[in-house]
């Protein structure tokens, strides 16, 4: 058989034929539309050390000596899903660009339906036009390998002199790209992949060998499992909007024959000819898992996939600088350890781009997370934050009001937060954080409102003076009874229930508006309510002139401040007078203009001198 790097790859069976000619580029995990979520740092060093092994935006095969176009292609769509690279992502588009032909559609008589299908999805994803990247109409060229009618309607099929290879892989990422550019094909391969299914769950990698027999249906007991196909299938299917009842029903039922089959360890094995635990087969299935809102088993994946991955290395280590690299197995990894990568290179990159998207399932310490919450009237919405975990960790949210488990995500203010419907009785309502190192836990005193304490001799004390517009300021509560509620409203804080500790004091931090403002802040209790006032200096370009005097200083009036805010004048660097402005906003002062220059610039500098400042230049006679 003629060797071709850009055919679509079959499941895990690739990594073990990868130096053979039947060698495809395998396909990489869904992709989606990067998101404002961050990844965990696993995730970001796996999809790092992929991009070193670009040169001008392609990865080269050394083994045989040609661009992998494919492979590079996988790791764009990886890049894409894990988030936090765009750039990287754009220059493997722009690499790609005059090379979509040569990979996906060689000749008219040439045309693979799964590098068209993957190459839609990609020029979606990386933005991209479909209807003529690479001076294709991707998604008129996928359409056309789209059986119409009889029984394999909806069926992909190759267009070419070697042979129909189409399969699961092709077929779902057709489906993915079909339905995003909202084709009329889509309904139709979207049928032909649910056929795909097995009864037990599993998704099969081959199509009925005949695509004239009237069934094209998957044979459970004679079509063998696979996990590398039921979890990318999952994946793409999820990936898909909307989506039919039909579909979430494959879903689920393709996630519990993946439950079902991981082992104790979280790995998973692939299919017949990977029968052993590996990192690309359990990478794939933690998406799955996760896209499918099993939070503690894709994590526990996650983690095992973790296992397997080039850290920090000494200096003269054979795996330096490969750090964020991922072993296929064991096997592979100690290996490695001893003598390099090397030849390996080509397994060690499949199976990276299979498995680096699932590292963003990986979950944090629980037990380093300090977990407070706002709101406790029955059924109200309250609101669960915790601190102390690192940027990206994930973590498995339950209790009341959640189906099964919840995953939360720490954002770069290495901040959780998540919004939790309290249940409608009174009541102790128990959340649990779960990480990879067990569960932190915080319970949630459900009570109506009329609970709350008196303000009967309460004081709120906000902070004194100006504050930084956006900063952080702290709110106290004092005179309280021991363990009152009350709750607190102001700017940026919707009903926020707080406590009083048992010296009937409590602090709370709030974060201030961004705007020039007085920021009022009121605490309320079952008889009433007191407040405080917080006055909150934002960006401004203060107005600043000069006027002749009757003596031998100038006159400088600086406007637009706030009343009292401080200010001062400086000129070449000198801090030439300070004050405060009137209850106009005003500060006016005389000054003495330096000698020997022909022009100076008076600037004024108000508060805060970072975000309120002014100045004009002076010509002198």
């Amino acid at each position: 058989m003629k060797f071709s790097a850009s055919r679509t790859a079959l499941s895990g069976l690739a990594l073990t034929v990868a130096a053979t000619a039947l060698a495809q580029p395998l396909l990489a995990p869904a992709a989606q539309a990067a998101t404002d979520v961050p990844a965990t740092s696993a995730a970001r060093a796996g999809t790092g050390w992929l991009a070193t092994q670009l040169t001008n935006g392609v990865i080269h095969n050394d083994t045989f000596d040609f661009d992998d176009l494919g492979m590079t292609m996988d790791i764009g769509l990886s890049l894409d899903e894990v988030g936090g690279d765009q750039a990287m992502v754009r220059q493997i588009r722009s690499a790609l660009s005059t090379r979509i032909k040569e990979y996906a559609a060689p000749s008219a008589t040439e045309r693979y339906s799964g590098s068209l299908a993957k190459s839609l999805v990609f020029a979606q994803v990386s933005g991209a036009d479909p209807r003529t990247y690479g001076g294709l109409d991707l998604v008129a060229e996928t359409e056309a390998r789209v059986t119409g009618s009889g029984p394999s309607a909806g069926r992909l099929a190759d267009l070419s002199a070697y042979g129909d290879y189409a399969n699961s892989f092709g077929q779902a990422l057709a489906v993915r790209g079909l339905s995003v550019a909202g084709s009329a094909k889509a309904a139709a391969a979207t049928d032909f992949m649910l056929k795909q299914q097995c009864s037990s769950g599993y998704f099969r990698v081959f199509f009925t060998t005949d695509a004239a027999a009237a069934d094209q249906s998957c044979v459970e007991g004679t079509d063998p499992t696979d996990t590398d196909t039921t979890a990318f299938v999952v994946n793409q299917l999820a990936a898909t909007s909307p989506r039919s009842a039909a579909v979430d029903a494959a879903i689920a039922k393709a996630v519990a024959w993946l439950a079902a089959t991981q082992k104790a360890d979280g790995s998973f094995v692939g299919s017949t000819f990977t029968p052993d635990p590996n990192t690309n087969s359990t990478g794939l299935a933690a998406s799955a898992l996760a896209a499918a809102g099993t939070c503690e088993q894709a994590g526990r994946a996650a983690e095992w996939v973790s296992s397997l991955q080039v850290g920090a290395q000494p200096a003269g280590s054979p795996l330096a600088g490969e750090e964020g690299a991922l072993a296929y197995d064991k096997a592979a990894m100690d290996s490695a350890a001893v003598g390099g990568i090397g030849a390996g290179r080509d397994q060690w990159w499949r199976a990276t781009v299979q498995a680096v998207a699932g590292l963003t399932h990986a979950r944090g310490a629980a037990k380093a997370l300090t977990v407070t919450s706002s709101g406790t009237a029955p059924g109200s919405t309250a609101t669960l934050t915790a601190t102390g975990g690192a940027v990206g960790d994930r973590f498995c949210l339950t209790g009341p009001g959640i189906q099964g488990s919840r995953t939360v995500v720490v954002g770069s203010d290495r901040t959780l937060t998540s919004k939790v419907v309290l249940p409608a009785a009174s009541g102790a309502a128990t959340y649990a954080l779960t990480g990879r190192d067990g569960a932190t836990t915080h319970t949630v005193a459900v009570q109506p409102d009329a609970a709350r304490g008196s303000v009967a001799g309460v004081r709120l004390v906000g902070p004194a003076g100006f504050r930084k517009a956006g900063s952080k300021v702290a709110l106290e509560v004092v005179g309280a009874a021991p363990g009152a509620r009350f709750v607190l409203r102001g700017p940026g804080l919707a009903d926020t229930t707080v406590v009083a500790a048992s010296d009937g004091v409590l602090t709370r931090v709030v974060t201030l508006p961004k705007t020039t403002t007085t920021a009022a802040y009121v605490l309320v209790g079952s008889d009433g309510q007191v407040g405080d006032n917080a006055r909150v200096l934002g960006r401004r370009t203060l107005k600043v002139s000069t006027r002749a005097s009757d003596g031998p200083r100038t006159r400088v009036l600086v406007r637009r401040l706030a009343a009292r805010e401080k200010v001062k004048v400086i000129i070449a660097g000198r801090t030439l007078a300070k004050g405060r402005a009137n209850a106009k906003g005003r500060f006016l002062t005389r000054v003495a203009l330096p000698d020997g220059r022909a022009k100076v610039r008076v600037r004024a500098a108000g508060q805060f001198p970072a975000l309120r400042s002014g100045s004009t230049s002076v010509t002198l006679r």
